[in-house]
Formats: structure tokens, sequence, C-alpha cells
């Protein structure tokens, strides 16, 4: 393979691109690499000042979340302080208040609630209470009004319903209505779920209801809940409504121990205060009677009051955690209480903080604190430079590597396209001898011919019959050759519409003919399956017949006088195979794949034992990978050769 000097010059040009840009931005990366220690601590300043807002606020989230979770696990005690005197959240009034929702009504609630208190007291009328109490409970009105309505309407049907229905909806009201209450002040959920537990026989405690007592016994207590306990302890006859009974006395009696504490700690808290000016936010460095362990209480004004939360600090404390980098630590100013965060909280402790930043979080109201960023860990804040020194090393090998690789790529490249030319100069080349010699042949008989030298008539027509076998060789050489270009600058294009397979088949082997009988060969068409006379497949029939052409031609080409060339049909579900056998000399497994590359020949070049330039196969090969098929080829030196044509049906 000879090498072009203009080629070469540019091969060099190219690698010179790749070289130049690796030595220049290796030479500037180590460069800029030469930080001293004053740049550094800049950046750390200032990458404090940017994390300080950002720190603030999510450590104020993550204490918003601390509190949401402990309420959630009940470890926050919530109470209130109303006149000096202290009560629990949830908590509940020992004899019931007169509700005030009856003088709020608007005037047709006003007058619908009358009419139904009227119509069931002083003259029974059934159907006037029902209408009333429907209009009542209607989606618009307010919620203490269709509780009501909806309780009287439970009572008014307890005499004649039927008990399963009655208990339904009871426990629906007590579900719908858990913290509503009748005028005089009784839980609305209360008197339903009593209702519901007059109506159930013994053994048979529905478990939905249950549901609904432990429920509203839980969040709702009421000054009826033991009532309700006692009513269900009444039911029970199984070993599992028992047990079932004996967990909710015993949790109603947690509760209400837990609901004296928080009581205690609210009494405790409001002679605390009474002399104090109350901030918003309280630490209590020491136990109360919310726990052993110092909590933080969190207050804030309500109706002349207080609503008052204690948390427990240390667990908050140990969650705590800022997203800052190794070399930073913060601490927050929480009621002139320092609490240490990051990964270095127990490192020493360094007046000059680089950054201060303002946070809040939430718990019912807003409360503030603040932030201080400092300088906690200097022997790593030069850890990155060391990593990106090493990093940077590795990055100038890695790319002196790859600049290495694309020379080689490169060069490859180059050679393969100096080969790409000297393969199209040897298709030139061999173009050219094809053609010589048919045209020389034809011309030399043609010139004859004219000249008149040719005698008798016998003769005549030879002649004329070799000028037609070579201009059809002629002319199947220049298609060849044509569709090899339009592939190669994918222009190449098929139209595919639906054909008749077997004519085209016969067709072909008729075309084939002629050029087979003057080699001696014999060309025979195998009659095919019954199902391929009427087949019309979308193929392109003209891609078609040249690739059954190019086929035909090797296998006339390669077979010895005498010979037989076989054209069969395969039936497959999907599929029809074109088969076309031959008796020549074979093709071994290792050159198979070779002979549908382009230009490639099977044999010897030098001896020209056959016609052609090894463009034929590559074209059947293009043009049944675009029908969506495939070439198939089985043979064996001495066994002749199989080259099957699959296209889809």
């Amino acid at each position: 393979m000879k090498f072009q000097r203009p080629a070469l010059f540019a091969w060099i040009a190219q690698a010179a691109l790749i070289v130049l840009p690796v030595v220049i931005l290796s030479g500037v990366a180590l460069h800029f690499l030469r930080e001293d220690r004053t740049a550094i601590e800049k950046d750390a300043r200032d990458r404090a000042n940017s994390l300080a807002p950002e720190v603030a606020r999510q450590l104020g989230e993550e204490i918003s979340t601390y509190l949401a979770e402990s309420r959630k696990k009940g470890l926050v005690t919530e109470g209130e302080i109303v006149d000096g005197r202290g009560m629990a959240i949830p908590d509940f009034a020992r004899l019931p208040v007169p509700a005030s929702w009856v003088t709020k009504l608007p005037p047709r609630e006003a007058q619908l609630w009358q009419t139904a208190q009227d119509a069931r007291y002083q003259h029974p009328n059934a159907e006037a209470v029902n209408n009333a109490l429907a209009a009542l409970s209607e989606p618009g009105n307010p919620a203490p009004v269709r509780a009501n309505a909806e309780l009287s309407s439970l009572i008014a049907a307890e005499p004649r319903g039927d008990a399963a229905a009655l208990i339904r909806r009871a426990v629906t009201v007590a579900q719908q209505f858990p913290g509503e209450a009748t005028e005089s002040g009784t839980p609305v959920a209360d008197l339903a779920l009593l209702i519901a537990l007059r109506h159930v026989a013994k053994g048979d405690l529905p478990r939905d209801l249950l549901a609904a007592i432990e429920n509203n016994i839980t969040l709702h207590p009421s000054f009826l809940s033991t009532d309700i306990l006692d009513a269900v302890a009444a039911t029970a006859t199984t070993d599992f409504d028992r047990s079932t009974i004996a967990r909710l006395r015993e949790n109603w009696l947690k509760q209400e121990s837990k609901r004296q504490v928080t009581r205690q700690t609210m009494q405790d808290l409001a002679h605390w205060l009474q002399n104090q000016v109350v901030p918003s936010l309280l630490y209590s460095p020491g136990p109360t009677a919310a726990g052993p362990h110092p909590s933080l209480a969190l207050c804030l004004p309500q109706d002349g009051g207080w609503r008052i939360t204690v948390i427990q600090v240390s667990p908050l404390v140990h969650s705590l955690h800022a997203n800052l980098p190794d070399y930073l630590g913060a601490w927050l100013n929480v009621a002139g209480e320092r609490w240490n965060v990051g990964k270095w909280s127990t490192a020493p402790y360094i007046p000059h903080a680089l950054a201060y930043g303002k946070g809040s979080f939430s718990l019912d109201g807003k409360y503030t604190f603040y932030l201080a960023i400092e300088l906690t860990r200097p022997d790593l804040l030069y850890a990155p430079y060391r990593r990106r020194l090493l990093l940077t090393q590795w990055l100038i090998f890695s790319a002196v590597a790859a600049a290495l690789l694309g020379l080689w790529r490169l060069w490859h490249t180059y050679r393969d396209q100096m080969r790409l030319n000297e393969m199209k100069s040897n298709l030139v080349s061999s173009v050219s001898h094809e053609l010589r010699a048919p045209l020389a042949a034809v011309r030399l008989m043609a010139e004859s011919l004219e000249s008149g030298r040719v005698d008798g008539a016998e003769k005549q027509r030879d002649y004329y019959r070799l000028i037609v076998r070579e201009c059809r060789r002629l002319s199947s050489l220049v298609e060849n050759v044509l569709d090899f270009s339009r592939i190669d600058q994918g222009r190449k294009e098929y139209h595919r519409e639906p054909l008749d397979a077997l004519a085209l088949l016969r067709h072909t082997v008729m075309l084939m003919g002629p050029g087979a009988a003057e080699r001696d060969v014999r060309l025979r068409l195998i009659d095919p399956p019954p199902d391929f006379e009427n087949l019309q497949p979308s193929w392109d029939s003209e891609a078609v017949e040249q690739s059954m052409v190019n086929l035909l031609d090797n296998a006339i080409k390669h077979s010895p006088a005498g010979a037989e060339v076989r054209v069969e049909v395969e039936m497959l579900p999907a599929v029809v195979r074109l088969w076309v056998i031959d008796s020549g000399p074979g093709i071994p497994a290792e050159e198979q794949q070779k002979i549908f590359d382009l230009f490639y020949r099977y044999g010897s070049e030098l001896r020209r034992e056959t016609e052609g330039v090894g463009i034929g196969l590559s074209i059947v090969k293009h043009v049944a990978e675009a029908h969506g098929g495939r070439v198939i080829v089985e043979s064996s030196p001495g066994h002749g050769s199989r080259f099957g044509l699959e296209l889809p049906k």
C-alpha cells in the first residue's frame, strides 16, 4: 500500500490538532493550580457566607420536622394556661358546658331548628321533623347544625329502625362529627356511640363500631368516655372482646395519667410566668413534670393566656445536621444556649466565625434562632486542593493517553482510507478490464459483419448471438457498478409494490437460460410449492430480479460444463427462500462471509478464472437486508454451493 504525500501531510496536520490542545491545556491547568493559602481561605469565607442562609433554613426545617414527628409519637406535652389555670391538650370538661352554636345560627337554619324541636316535643309530627332535619343536614350548613340534625334523625329512627342499620348510621355520625356538641354541651359522637351500643346483641360487637369507639376515646375524650367503656364491656362475651376492652381501659388510664401530669406541668409554668417578661421561647435547663431531661418550652399567646408545648431537647440536639463541607462547623443560639451541629460538633470553639445566618422553625407558630458558621478543620480545608492536584495529574495523564489513542486511531483511519482508495483503483482497473474484452469482441464481430467478410447465414447468426451475449454481459456489469455507486452514496431507493412472485422467478430463469446454454450448463426451475403460485409479496421487482440474476450468474460461471443449476422455492411461515443450487467447487467455511464484502473475490485474482469485479454478492446482500431479509450460504469444498435469498412474504 503506497502512501501519498498530500494525504500524509494532512495526517500530520490533524495529529498536530490533537496533540497541541493537550499540551496547552495541561500547561494552563498546572499554572492555575498554584493557589496560595489566602485565596483558599477567602473561598472558604465566601462559601460560608453563601451557605449560612440556606443552612439556617435547612436546620429550621429539621427542627420543625422533629417537633411534628414528636407530636405524632406522643413525645410532646401540650397544654394551655388560661386565667392562671393549667390544662392538658387534648383535655375535657368534667361537666357539660352549654354550646353557643345555637345562638349563632343564620335565620333560615334557626327557623328550621325550632320547627324540628316544636314538631318533636310540642306537637309530634314525624313528617315535619324529618323535613326540617333533612334540610338542616344539607352539606352547605355549619358542621354543628348538621351534626345535631343527624343525631336527631338517628334518635327519631331508633324506636322503629333496624338494629344493624342504626349501628352503621351511628358509626357514620361519630366518624363525621367527632368534635361537635349538642345544645347542652354533650358530645354528639359519644351520644351516637351510646345509641349504637344499646342495639348491640351480646357477643356480636361490630368491628367498625369498636374501631370508632377506640378512635373517639383516644382523640376526643369526654365525661362520657367511661360510660361508653362500661357499655362496651356489657356486650362482651368472647375472649377477644374482653381483651380489647381491657386494652381500651388501660389506654384510657394511661391517657388520664398523662393529662394529670400535663396539668401539673402547666400549673408549674403558670406560677413561674406570673412575674416574668415572657419570651416566645423558653429553655428549661432542669427537669420538669414533663420529664427528667432538659426541655424546650414553646409559648404562644392565646385568648388572654398561653398555649405551651414542651419538648425534650436532647434527642433534638443529637439529630440536628448541617449540610456543610467537612472543614466548616456550625452552632445555633437558641434561647441563649449553644447547640453544636454538623460533623465536628465536638471541636474546640473558635470565637471568630466566618458567617452568620438567621432561621426559624414552626409548631403552631414561628420561633427564631441564630446560626454561626466557623472554620473547625483547617487541615481539611486544603484537602480538596491536594485532591484537585492529584486529579489534575491523572487528567493530564488521561489526556495524553487519549491523544495517543486518537493518533493511533487517526493512523488506522488514514491507512483504511488509503486501502479504500486502492480498492477503488482496483475497481476501476477491474471494470476497465472487464469492459475492454467484450467491447473489443463486439467491435471485431460488428466490423466483420459490416465489411462482408462473414459468409453464410449460419455463421452470421453465430456472430449476432455472440454480440447479444457480450452486450448482455456488459449491461449486467454496468448495472452492478451503477448499483454499487448508488449504495455507496446512500442514494439507492427501493420501490415496493405487490407482484407475481412466480412470474418474476420464471422471467429471471428465462433471461439467464441462453447464457447457461452457451456454457453448456442446464438451468432448471424446480416446481414451487402450491402456495407460492398465488403469492403476491411487496417487493421491488427490479432489485429482486437483479439479485437473482447475480446469484444465477455466479452459479453458472462456477459450474463445470454439463452440470445443472437448480432454482428452488422454500415456503416458511413468515418468509420465502429462493434457493440457487450449483455443483461448483464450493466455498470454505472461513470464506463464506467474506464473499459478501465489496471487491472480494474468492480464488486467485491473478488467474482470472471467472469474470466479475466482486460486487454482485454485495448488492444481493444489500437488497435482501433492505427488504427485511437476508442471504444464506451453505457450501463446502467439492460439494457445490446453495445460496438462499430470504425475503418476507
